[in-house]
């Protein structure tokens, strides 16, 4: 579903299938796990997709933002009101089929 809603305005929002705020793994390493215990935990839905999000550094380095562990890697969590700010920071987003 994230997917989808990222795909239909080019941007990362909530919505009504979507949370309140949007937490991002910050290592390509910690997802590549994560995704990698999902399969053997046989989650359903499966993650069918892996978004890789490129953000301009200085723009994100003052975007509000909250550092708070995401089933046990280190992640971020950008809440409802600061996504537009978010969204500003986003150089690219690579979509990976899984």
């Amino acid at each position: 579903m994230e997917k989808d809603d990222f795909d239909i305005d080019d941007q990362f929002r909530t919505g009504e299938n979507t949370l309140e705020a949007k937490q991002f793994f910050k290592s390509l390493e910690a997802i590549r796990e994560f995704v990698e215990n999902s399969k053997l935990r046989e989650y359903d839905p499966p993650y069918v997709y892996l978004l890789t999000i490129n953000v301009n550094k200085v723009k994100f380095n003052k975007t509000p933002h909250t550092d708070m562990p995401l089933d046990g890697y280190e992640a971020i969590t950008i809440h409802e009101d600061n996504l537009p700010i978010f969204n500003n920071c986003v150089n690219f987003v690579n979509t990976e089929i899984l």
